[in-house]
Formats: C-alpha cells, structure tokens, sequence
C-alpha cells in the first residue's frame, strides 16, 4: 500500500516536471518579441507598393535585436519589439511598432543613444514587461519614464537655454516652479538651502526603497511618488512639515524637474551643454527661492498649522521701524533655534553677504521713513524677579513657559541665541513697548495695554536670563 503510494507521488511529480519543462521550453522558442517581428513582417508584406518592396520584406530575418553602447557601457534590446521605432512607414501604425514621435531620432540616432537614456527601463529584457520595469516583481528601480516627464531626461545632456526653444520646455517651467515656490528655503541643492527637508542632490538617481511607498496611490515608482508628495505632503509623509500648494500642473512640472538631479553623468561625447552666463539674482528672486515657502508676502503674521508655529511678518511696517539692517542681519544670518528658522550664513545655508545683504534690501524696501522713538534700556535698573511675574502674566501664554515657544504658542522662542546674544535689549524692549500691527503681538506700553518703562525694562531683563534656565 504505501508503495503505490510513493508510486504515485513520483509519477505526479514527474508530470509536473514534464509540463514545467514544456512550458519553459515553448516560452523559449516564442518569446513575446519573435511574435512583434513576425507581426511587424507581415504588416510590410501587406503594405507593399511593389513586388520589390513585397520581396524585402519577406526576406526580414526574426532575430534578437540589439545595440550595444560603448560610450554608455549598456546595452539596449528594446528593438526586438519596438522594430519600426525608425521606419516612416510606420508612422501611423500601434504601438510597438509605431515610428518614432518627431524628428528626435535625426540628432539621436539608436546605434549611438539606445533607448533606456531617455526612456528608462531596463534595457536587456526581452519581455514588455521586464523590459518597462513595472510592477511589484520586476524588481526595477527605474521603470520606463511616463511620457509626460520624459522631458527630465533631456537635461542630462543639454543647456536650459536650449531646452527652453528646443523641447524642454516642461523642465525649465519646473525650474522656475522650484525657485519661485521657494523650494530652497527647505532643502539644500549643491550645498546652498535650508536644512528643514531632505537635499535633493541626486533625488533622481534613488532606488525605490529610498521612497517611504506605504500611502502612494497606484504603481509604487518615483515618478508617482513625487507627484503625489506634492499634491498633499502628509498624505504620503503623514509627519510631513511641507508647506507647498501645487496645482495638477504645476506637480506634474516640479516632478519633471526633480528628476534632473541625478548623481551619474553622461560621458562628454554626449553632452551639448553650451556656456551660458550666470543669470543675476536680485533680491525680490531671492525672497521667492529662500523665503516665500514660509514667510510668503512677508506682511501678515500667523499661525502655521503645519509647523505648529507663527511666522513672523518679517516686512511688517511696525518690525522694520523697529529692526535696522544691522539687526536683520543677524537673524538671516544665525538663524533662530529651536524653530524652522534656517541659519543662512555661508557656513551654513550657503548665502553669501552679498545676497543676504540684497534680501534685506527688498524686505526694508518699504520701511518707513520715521524710526520708532528710543526706549533708552540703559537707564533703567532692572529687576529680573519683577519681570518674571510680568511675564508669568503677560507673556508665557504666547511664548510659553520660560519662554521656549513650541507647539501651539504663538510666539517666537525668546531662548533663542539670536534673541539672547545678538539682539539689542534696546531692539526688545520697543518691541514689547510698541507691538506689531498686524500680528499678535500688541503694544504694551502705556499708550497699549498699560505698562509702564519700568515694567517693559524688567521683563526684558528677565527675558535676558532665560537662556540660563532652559
């Protein structure tokens, strides 16, 4: 009995061996692309205007198509199914054997560029599938482009100026898109941007597993996650604290342009990069590319739901009648600690003086012409233990608990070494003398809410020692 037992299991076992083997076998002698060529042949045959014509195309062998590029050290099959990709013949035919859209393959020519250059993929498969990189099983972390960023890939090779009349319009609109939408105030790029969010050198080059997939919507690829990312951060970050608001467009654009920053290169034979002169960058240009995401128009002070913080209105009349040039200059330069505020010194962000000193020049450009009326804090003799009740009273509920800010406070960390060690007493004290118009801040001098000199000079004397007490 158990005999036939094991009997029988060999003999399932061996039919399951002999289809296994069959299949395989039949799978190798009709690949997916012997059935396109045989197709493609046919369709030349059928077309023919002659018997001449009718007679070459039935002498078109069916067998491995393949370019192998030097200068790239890759080598692409994609014409094993994509055979008429240079035929004009072919210009109204499907897909895979539609001709080549425009006049692209005149200055690339396949034998020199291939394919997967531009397309992605990956370039030695012989199947749709494997060969376009799609799916969970493909194991591909560059999965062939989708048509509307395939612009992304001409940068590798050409100038902006060119791409601008020549093609690449869609990443010289996502260019601009990432300096106007102020996308440096968060992340670095060549060294240069703030530190809130990830450098995006190289983003382009990033395997998949670099990606956090879990909430994206559809094909888990880059392409898919940067768009979605910047549809809605928290959607696919859900701690995200990006503060971006894209149209459909505008995300499909910023995708495009993202995809440039790839950490490999071309070789030089197959670049076309031409000298163009460095563009100027005014002080309005810089507001927008380091300051706009956070600060937007720089007028009105609110509170951030995202960063859980208020952004000060950094071109508020009332701030700069108070903050000279001197004083402005110490807070883009060292930044303030303990909130999103980035230090943009040259150590740090990467501006130099000279930039930093055009960024203030746009943001007083509307100073008023009067400045605020002095304080004299150097008169006074201050009693910090007095001023820690003022402040316990009427300030804590905006800047928290020894003055630390945080989470739902609407004021600005007061521990900061910015507001400790680099801004005047004198600069404080008007501040809580005179308020801020327009923000939440209001004045707390007599003429306000009914402080006296004396009370203002010791809150800030208290204010002074709260570094020490952190």
């Amino acid at each position: 009995m158990l005999s036939r037992f094991y009997l029988s299991l060999l003999l399932l076992s061996g039919l399951v061996f002999i289809a296994f083997i069959t299949l395989a076998t039949y799978r190798e002698l009709t690949p997916e692309w012997k059935k396109y060529q045989a197709e493609y042949r046919e369709m030349l045959i059928k077309n023919a205007k002659d018997e001449a014509a009718r007679e070459k195309a039935r002498r078109i062998k069916i067998e491995q198509q393949q370019i192998y590029l030097a200068g790239l050290k890759r080598v692409d099959r994609c014409m094993n199914c994509h055979i008429g990709v240079d035929n004009p013949l072919m210009a109204d035919a499907k897909v895979p054997f539609k001709q080549h859209s425009g006049d692209y393959l005149k200055n690339h020519p396949p034998d020199k560029f291939g394919c997967t250059i531009c397309h992605n993929g990956q370039g030695r498969a012989t199947n749709k599938k494997e060969a376009h990189g799609k799916g969970r099983d493909t194991h591909w972390d560059f999965p062939i482009l989708p048509f509307k960023y395939i612009q992304n890939s001409c940068a590798q090779c050409h100038d902006y100026e060119t791409l601008r009349h020549k093609g690449g319009e869609m990443v010289v609109k996502g260019e601009r898109l990432f300096r106007e939408k102020g996308c440096k105030g968060c992340h670095k790029v060549n060294g240069i941007g703030g530190d809130l969010g990830k450098a995006l050198d190289g983003i382009g080059s990033q395997p998949i597993a670099y990606f956090p997939m879990r909430h994206v919507v559809g094909e888990q690829t880059t392409y898919n996650w940067l768009k979605q990312h910047y549809l809605d951060p928290r959607a696919i970050v859900p701690d995200s604290e990006m503060r971006v608001f894209l149209t459909e467009e505008e995300s499909d654009l910023l995708t495009t342009y993202i995809l440039t920053f790839r950490t490999t290169e071309v070789p030089r034979e197959y670049r076309r990069i031409r000298y163009v002169p460095e563009r100027r960058v005014d002080g309005e240009s810089l507001y927008k590319m380091y300051c706009i995401a956070c600060h937007s128009t720089g007028k009105v002070s609110v509170y951030d739901e995202i960063l859980k913080r208020t952004i000060p209105a950094i071109m508020n009349p009332a701030f700069l009648k108070n903050a000279d040039d001197g004083t402005l200059r110490k807070i883009i330069k060292e930044g303030r600690k303990g909130t999103q505020m980035t230090a943009w010194k040259s150590t740090a962000a990467g501006l130099t003086d000279g930039e930093i000193n055009k960024l203030i020049r746009y943001i007083t450009r509307e100073r008023p012409d009067e400045a605020a009326e002095p304080f004299g804090f150097a008169e006074f003799k201050t009693d910090p233990k007095h001023g820690k009740e003022l402040y316990d009273v009427r300030c804590a509920l905006c800047h928290g608990e020894k003055g630390k800010g945080g989470k739902g406070a609407l004021g600005i960390n007061l521990t900061n070494p910015v507001v400790q060690k680099e801004l005047d007493p004198e600069f404080l004290a008007r501040t809580v003398r005179d308020g801020r118009s327009g923000t939440p801040m209001p004045p707390f001098g007599e003429e306000g809410l009914g402080l006296s000199d004396q009370d203002i000079a010791d809150i800030v004397s208290y204010v002074r020692t709260l570094a020490q007490k952190k």
